[in-house]
């Protein structure tokens, strides 16, 4: 567990409430008293979900550092383009120049490359790679 000021200032390994100094034993029960606060648990992020992180504020009584938000269409292309390179790059050795390319590779590469401007951003599909 971690606590705070109620500033958000981190505290060490002791802390000073009332001129008189705890150890981390007596951190939840001064959390309790409201003389310092618990940070909240960073949460486990859903699908298209994302957190920014900021310098916090207190929100249901726990000191946060971050906001969850859903990821924007932008987030959510690069994301897209990024596994789109991936999979181009997997089949880069087929445009060597001593390997013959077959028309579904071919046709399979070009819908790569065309697939950022017909993608569903929120349910991606990606071409079959042929065999």
């Amino acid at each position: 567990m971690e606590y705070v000021l109620l500033d958000g200032t981190a505290i060490g390994i002791s802390v000073v409430v009332n001129n008189i100094r705890h150890g981390p034993s007596n951190y939840a029960a001064l959390a309790s008293n409201g003389d310092i606060l618990e940070v909240a648990a960073t949460p486990t992020l859903a699908e298209g979900k994302t957190l920014d992180w900021g310098a916090g504020s207190v929100i249901d009584g726990k000191w946060q550092r971050w906001t969850l938000r859903n990821k924007t269409t932008d987030e959510k292309m690069a994301i897209i383009r990024d596994t789109r390179d991936g999979l181009l790059g997997d089949t880069d050795y087929f445009a060597l120049s001593d390997v013959t390319m077959s028309a579904e590779m071919t046709t399979y590469r070009q819908e790569l490359r065309d697939l950022p401007a017909s993608v569903d951003v929120d349910n991606p599909v990606y071409p079959s790679k042929p065999e």
